[in-house]
C-alpha cells in the first residue's frame, strides 16, 4: 500500500477516479471483449465533467448490475429503482451488457468492480480531501489487485500525470480536480 500511496500521493481525486475508470475498462474489454461496453463507459466518464455529483451518481447507477438488474422487468426497475427516469432503450442497452455475465449478485466480481466508483463518490461527496485520501487508495488497491489476479496489464500511470498537484501550494478544491472532460482517457469511447 505504501508503493501505491507514493504513486497516487499527488494525484487529484478526479485523477484517481479516472484511473479506476481506466482499470474498469481494461477489465471489461479483456474479460468480455464480445460485449459493447459503450453504455457503461458513457455513464462512468460523465462523472468527472459534472458539477452536480448527485446527478452524476444517479446516471452512473444505471450501469451498476445490482441496481439495474434488481427487478425482473423494465417497468418495475424504472419505477422502483430509477424514479421513472430510465429510458427503455437505455435499460435494454445496459442489461444486454450484463446478459450471461451476472444476474446482479453483489458477490459477482463484475458487480464489485462496477460498484467501486459509486463507493468512491459516495465517500468523496461530503468529506475533505484529507479524510478521503487514504480510502480512495483502498479502492485503487482493490481494483488493481483484481486486474493483477487476471494478469491484466494496468493502465499507464503517465496518462493521469496532468492530474498532479503540489501538496504544499494548493487549495483544497485543487486537490479534487473536478469538472474536466476526461473521456479522452477511455479506450471504449474512442
Amino acid at each position: 500500500m505504501n508503493e501505491l500511496y507514493q504513486q497516487f500521493e499527488n494525484i487529484t481525486l478526479t485523477g484517481r477516479l479516472c484511473y479506476i475508470f481506466m482499470c474498469i475498462e481494461k477489465y471489461l474489454v479483456t474479460l468480455y471483449p464480445q460485449k459493447d461496453w459503450t453504455p457503461v463507459a458513457k455513464r462512468m466518464w460523465q462523472w468527472t465533467n459534472s458539477e452536480d455529483l448527485e446527478i452524476a451518481d444517479d446516471i452512473y447507477n444505471q450501469a451498476i448490475p445490482e441496481c439495474i438488474l434488481e427487478f425482473d422487468t423494465y417497468e418495475e426497475t424504472n419505477s422502483r429503482a430509477y424514479d421513472n427516469n430510465l429510458k427503455k432503450e437505455d435499460y435494454d442497452e445496459i442489461t444486454a451488457c450484463f446478459e450471461g455475465i451476472t444476474t446482479g449478485n453483489s458477490n459477482d466480481e463484475i458487480c464489485q468492480i462496477l460498484m467501486i466508483p459509486s463507493k468512491f463518490m459516495s465517500l468523496c461527496m461530503y468529506n475533505s480531501f484529507f479524510y478521503v485520501e487514504k480510502y480512495t487508495l483502498e479502492f485503487l488497491n482493490c481494483i488493481i489487485m483484481i486486474l493483477n489476479r487476471h494478469s491484466i496489464l494496468l493502465p499507464d500511470m503517465t496518462l493521469i500525470s496532468k492530474f498532479r498537484f503540489d501538496r504544499n501550494h494548493c487549495h483544497e478544491i485543487d486537490k479534487w480536480g473536478r469538472c474536466v472532460n476526461t473521456e479522452y482517457l477511455s479506450i471504449i469511447l474512442k
